[in-house]
């Protein structure tokens, strides 16, 4: 009875001693999240980019299971976005899907994730990441995506599925404001002339600068016409003055010059027709307002992302 009653009373003045010691450990653990956390959104909107991903990597690696873990992931692929290192940004996005697989923030990390993408060049897979975006139920950036997927219709001159998506009743409300707009720009690109690489060609090699000349180069046109010009008058003196081995080198040199000249005509088509497309895309970002788009709200700051041309 009497060692009973001294373990009582040892285990009675220990107890508080190690309550204390746990709260003091677990206030410890509150502050150290909250300065971490903290201090990578302070790097982030003074642009610290890497240093707000370095904290952010370290929240993660000291507090997996925090109460921010998933604003925190999802912060590397907005700071590797806003830093614009596309492929950084997507890789990011990808490990904030892994590991948050049903997290309420991941359509804006789909979204962000589809214009780190239309960076890359991935314009098919942005397309189908906006379309997983109208399919599902957060409505935060279903109107965005729906001008998004649209305008890149429309980029690829595929106007049927772009006149589609604009009748389609489902979209309808996410993109009522901006219909005029879309109906304008569909009816501008349709209306473009292009030029036809194959016919740049054609007029080079029947008359070297014509191609050129179509193309709307005209400088070059008259600089590729009178060199050839050059070339085959001091060529045919060459040969009239029986200077062939002259002669076979002036030949030489006006073939690589006028068959120069035909792929040049052909490239300057197809430049021409992408300067085009990436005007009237240009165009359709700044009418259909989304050289802006809100990214996040890290450390409860509004993040734009505003879209680099």
């Amino acid at each position: 009875m009497k060692k009973c009653m001294i373990i009582a009373v040892i285990v009675l003045l220990l107890s508080p001693a190690t309550l204390c010691g746990e709260d003091f450990a677990a206030q410890y653990h509150d502050l150290r999240e909250k300065e971490i956390r903290r201090f990578s959104a302070e790097l982030f909107a003074a642009g610290e980019y890497y240093r707000a991903i370095t904290e952010a990597k370290r929240y993660l690696s000291l507090f997996p299971k925090g109460r921010q873990s998933e604003e925190m992931a999802k912060s590397i692929g907005d700071a590797y976005l806003m830093s614009h290192e596309w492929a950084e940004a997507v890789a990011a996005y990808d490990d904030f899907f892994t590991r948050f697989p049903a997290s309420p923030m991941a359509a804006t990390a789909t979204f962000c994730k589809a214009l780190a993408l239309l960076q890359q060049g991935g314009t098919a897979e942005a397309e189908r990441l906006f379309q997983l975006i109208l399919s599902g139920d957060d409505r935060d950036k279903k109107s965005e995506a729906a001008r998004w997927e649209i305008l890149l219709l429309i980029r690829q001159n595929r106007f049927d599925e772009a006149e589609k998506r604009l009748k389609d009743q489902m979209l309808r409300p996410d993109i009522e404001k901006e219909t005029g707009r879309i109906e304008e720009l569909l009816k501008a690109k349709r209306a473009v002339s292009y030029k036809s690489p194959e016919t740049a060609g054609v007029l080079s090699a029947l008359l070297p600068g014509a191609g050129q000349f179509y193309n709307g180069r005209y400088g070059d046109g008259v600089y590729s016409f009178f060199l050839n010009t050059l070339f085959i008058l001091a060529a045919y003196k060459a040969y009239e003055s029986d200077n062939y081995g002259l002669g076979a080198l002036l030949t030489l040199f006006e073939i690589g010059w006028y068959t120069g000249g035909i792929y040049g005509a052909v490239g300057g088509a197809h430049k021409f027709n992408r300067n085009i497309d990436e005007e009237h895309f240009r165009t359709g970002i700044r009418r259909l307002n989304l050289r802006e788009s809100e990214i996040g709200r890290f450390g409860g700051v509004s993040v734009l992302f505003t879209y680099p041309f």
